[in-house]
């Protein structure tokens, strides 16, 4: 079995810029792991596990899908959820293109026996996964997510 998703890859200038935040929150006393920038992406979809014969057939139907490149902007840094934080993320908006793209993901799937994904569709990239919340990450966080 192996663990699959879809994702849409980044630049390398993305991700270099993504090292820029991380060194910030490095300074709080919170219990970080922190997501290699070599390893960012965006998540359009994500799957589970699946053996190999399942696997192919999502391969295939991935392949089928027709799109038009669209343009996304990443900007300022905020939590998952500000009351209970576990994830901090970059924020993003593309004008509805990745939307559109997760929806015919979601489409061509469907009767593979894929679940269909319950919440709404938002553009974010995963800097680090809060292990231990400590106060001094909310100032930092709210200080990046002002920027552009």
């Amino acid at each position: 079995m192996t663990r699959v998703f879809v994702a849409a890859e980044l630049p390398e200038s993305v991700k270099q810029s993504l090292s820029v935040y991380e060194e910030s929150l490095k300074r709080s006393d919170a219990r970080l792991n922190l997501v290699d920038p070599d390893l960012s992406h965006i998540t359009l979809k994500f799957i589970g596990e699946v053996d190999a014969v399942k696997l192919k057939n999502i391969e295939e139907r991935l392949s089928a899908i027709k799109y038009s490149p669209y343009t996304m902007r990443l900007s300022g840094i905020s939590f998952n959820n500000p009351r209970s934080p576990r994830v901090v993320w970059v924020n993003g908006s593309d004008g509805g293109g990745s939307a559109r793209l997760a929806a015919m993901i979601e489409e061509s799937l469907a009767d593979l026996g894929i679940p269909k994904e319950e919440r709404q569709f938002k553009i974010h990239v995963t800097l680090a996964r809060i292990k231990e919340y400590h106060p001094s990450l909310m100032p930092i966080v709210k200080g990046l997510g002002d920027e552009d």
